[in-house]
């Protein structure tokens, strides 16, 4: 059977504390759990940055700890680390043999946060650029704070359409770009049911301003929602199911998103990883 390859280079970004470094980290692991929902996966880390990521996953997460937050420093945002992986998805059913070959850079949630505010943009406009070197994004969210989708996501959002329609003038490639939007954390128990309409169950009822304004100014064929979860439930087969978020959250007052880790390492069920990837490769949904 010929094998697809497919090569993408990707921006993955979004608010602090939405797991970003945590979902790639998870990724170059590809834990168990992942390989049992697409058996004979291969990722393959190929820089030692990329591997570093698989190490913090099997030295922190699978320890019972949490990954550190990507640093925000703007005058180092040309040193933040390129990550490379050989994503070999076998094929199963409709779905062909896909090789790809991903290379990507984690930006910090500040920078995201900082795109609406004009006192910033002489600070972050190497960083808008950069962003606008590839036609593939992840943008990566969670309604741990529900004012955020008016304060921090919608004005956001705002920003970067209006610059994608000026940019979009000058440089035709840029009418390529697709971007996945992804609800990530989505283990926990009132977001879990949603995952499999995550359009309308998640991000139009939880985030209404910013999934309207998105749907207003970027096509469909662009711009595709997802949930994700790099920790998942405890058990998501049919035998032994248990919903409970294979997440342990404190109970010493502070916010969940900030000391969240993982449970259970032997129970490690990631959701929603690969069909982001997938569809920014291939242009085709591929759901879990």
């Amino acid at each position: 059977m010929t094998t697809t390859s497919s090569e993408i280079e990707i921006r993955i970004f979004g608010a602090r504390n939405a797991g970003k470094t945590t979902y790639l980290a998870t990724l170059a692991a590809c834990p168990s759990g992942l390989k049992e929902k697409y058996p004979g996966i291969e990722v393959i880390p190929r820089t030692t940055e990329t591997q570093s990521l698989a190490d913090l996953a099997e030295d922190i997460l699978k320890k019972q700890a949490r990954i550190a937050p990507t640093i925000y420093d703007a005058e180092q945002q040309h040193n933040l680390p390129y990550y490379d992986f050989l994503i070999k998805i076998p094929a199963y059913e409709k779905r062909k043999e896909i090789d790809i070959e991903l290379t990507t850079r984690d930006f910090p949630g500040e920078f995201f946060e900082n795109i609406p505010r004009r006192d910033k943009e002489q600070e972050i406009i190497t960083w808008i650029d950069e962003l606008f070197t590839t036609t593939r994004w992840i943008i990566m969210m969670t309604d741990w704070e529900p004012q955020w989708d008016k304060s921090v996501y919608k004005p956001a959002f705002e920003k970067l359409c209006q610059e994608l329609s000026e940019r979009e003038e000058n440089n035709g490639e840029l009418k390529d770009l697709r971007i996945a939007v992804v609800m990530n954390k989505c283990e926990r128990g009132e977001l879990w049911p949603c995952r499999l309409d995550p359009d309308e169950d998640l991000f139009e009822v939880r985030l209404p301003e910013t999934y309207q304004l998105l749907k207003k100014n970027i096509s469909d064929h662009r711009l595709q929602f997802f949930a994700c979860s790099a920790f998942g439930i405890l058990c998501d087969r049919r035998e032994g199911f248990d919903p409970r978020p294979n997440c342990y959250l404190p109970d010493d007052g502070t916010p969940e998103e900030v000391k969240a880790y993982l449970r259970d390492p032997g129970s490690w069920y990631p959701y929603g990883l690969i069909p982001p990837l997938y569809w920014l490769a291939t242009g085709i949904r591929l759901e879990e």
